[in-house]
């Protein structure tokens, strides 16, 4: 349980690079009030991951958490595909990165439940590794395609940030996708004895 809120924090890449460069090319902020800017998306993030989530799962199946996650997730990216170059802190970041933060922190335990559930313990490893490679790998080529849907085709600050609100207008597409196929996921059966 030790290393999950930073493999959640790690899940906030896409949004840290197109928001980073969004609070310094649009909003003019420097190195260190971008990093004072991400603040509440990690402490959130690690608090609900670390605490908040466990105990859902205790209650709730691990397919309606994941479908909730997303769902709350994909609402909070929507939300910043809504900045422009007059937005603000509060409503260009903060907002939606209270309700993104709150749905990254609420998805690792229930996919890691809902991936190792029914597997041998000789075979926790093996399961684990199957679903970490594949998150790092598309994490990576997720990256890509998105920087290829923010590029700019046009100078000037308007042009970067519609660039990076169609990344972030993406990302909320592809979790609302995530959401929708969580549906077919199994729920978990009872153990019997």
């Amino acid at each position: 349980m030790t290393e999950q809120p930073l493999q959640v924090v790690a899940q906030h890449l896409h949004v840290w690079y197109f928001l980073s460069l969004y609070m310094q090319q649009v909003l003019h902020y420097g190195p260190l009030r971008t990093a004072v800017g991400f603040l509440p998306h990690t402490l959130v993030t690690m608090t609900v991951g670390a605490r908040l989530a466990p105990r859902l799962l205790q209650h709730a199946e691990p397919r309606t958490l994941i479908i909730t996650s997303a769902a709350v997730s994909a609402a909070g990216f929507w939300w910043q595909s809504r900045i422009t170059p007059d937005s603000g802190y509060l409503d260009g970041v903060l907002g939606p990165a209270l309700l993104i933060s709150v749905g990254s922190g609420l998805l690792l335990t229930p996919i890691t439940s809902a991936v190792t559930s029914g597997v041998a313990p000789a075979d926790a490893g093996a399961a684990s590794g199957l679903m970490n490679t594949p998150k790092q790998v598309g994490g990576a080529l997720g990256l890509a395609v998105l920087s290829v849907v923010a590029a700019a085709d046009a100078p000037g600050v308007r042009a970067l940030t519609a660039g990076y609100a169609r990344a972030f207008l993406v990302i909320a597409g592809v979790l609302a996708v995530v959401a929708v196929v969580s549906l077919a996921l199994p729920q978990r059966q009872e153990e019997t004895r």
